[in-house]
């Protein structure tokens, strides 16, 4: 789920929401909040037994690595480095052009607290949880440092493109939006999303906890949908017509060469 918003990509002019609140507040409420959840649930003590799979590994180690105990702390760790960055975007990086409807106010709070306070809780050893394998383990942390370098890479990709403002490019529509290009906006058009799911990934294979894996599955659905509707606005906007780029034919919304 990504509540960011990127002026660059949308047709025609923003929409604007008359009502609402404040979308840094909200954010930065969430995102500390979501970490604030997880050490929460970690550290509660004498916290009722919850069976199998709802805490627990689905894919537990059976040698000594599935027994050490501080693996919890370099998820937590990892958990807490995703939302602190998310923090900082909101303050820095990010550039909002409308209030936050109230129904996603309470909502985004609502998604990310509850599955910081499962996912914390999926991950303790008190309650039964066991490391993946060692190899999972590492792969899947290796797998979310790649994909945080490259998400937050792509966001300062665009924010840099808003700050262009003596970019000639920018006046090829009323919209004065602009088509991205660099890296691997070359491949895709939202690499800011498919890093995102890269994080995820690499998080689901270094804990193989339930809730992790239904937290990269609702993030896969939502960012598929996000990123098919900016790729089409792209496309639209952009069809070399009047002046305007041509939009890349062969740039995918969201998985190099596949999607």
């Amino acid at each position: 789920m990504a509540s960011e918003e990127d002026k660059t990509i949308t047709s025609g002019s923003p929409s604007q929401v008359s009502a609402g609140c404040s979308p840094v507040l909200v954010n930065s409420l969430t995102y500390l909040g979501t970490i604030a959840a997880f050490l929460l649930a970690y550290f509660l003590r004498e916290f009722p037994g919850v069976p199998f799979p709802a805490v627990g590994c689905l894919v537990a180690s059976t040698a000594e690595f599935g027994k050490w105990s501080s693996a919890g702390y370099v998820l937590m760790a990892l958990w807490s480095f995703h939302f602190l960055r998310r923090f900082v975007e909101v303050l820095f990086v990010h550039e909002y052009n409308r209030k936050m409807p109230y129904v996603e106010s309470v909502g985004a709070p609502v998604y990310y607290w509850g599955f910081g306070f499962w996912i914390g809780l999926s991950l303790r050893h008190d309650l039964g949880y066991v490391n993946t394998y060692l190899t999972l383990f590492v792969v899947g942390s290796v797998l979310f440092f790649v994909g945080e370098v490259g998400n937050g890479v792509s966001h300062l990709q665009l924010r840099n493109l808003r700050n262009s403002k003596n970019n000639h490019l920018l006046f090829q529509t009323k919209s004065q939006h602009v088509v991205p290009h660099g890296l691997m906006f070359e491949l895709v058009s939202c690499p800011h999303y498919f890093f995102e799911i890269v994080s995820w990934l690499g998080f689901t294979l270094a804990t193989w906890a339930l809730p992790v894996v239904l937290f990269l599955a609702a993030s896969v659905l939502t960012l598929s949908i996000y990123s098919y509707q900016k790729h089409k606005a792209y496309r639209a906007e952009f069809d070399g017509t009047e002046g305007r780029e041509l939009y890349p034919p062969n740039r995918k919304a969201l998985v190099p060469f596949v999607f």
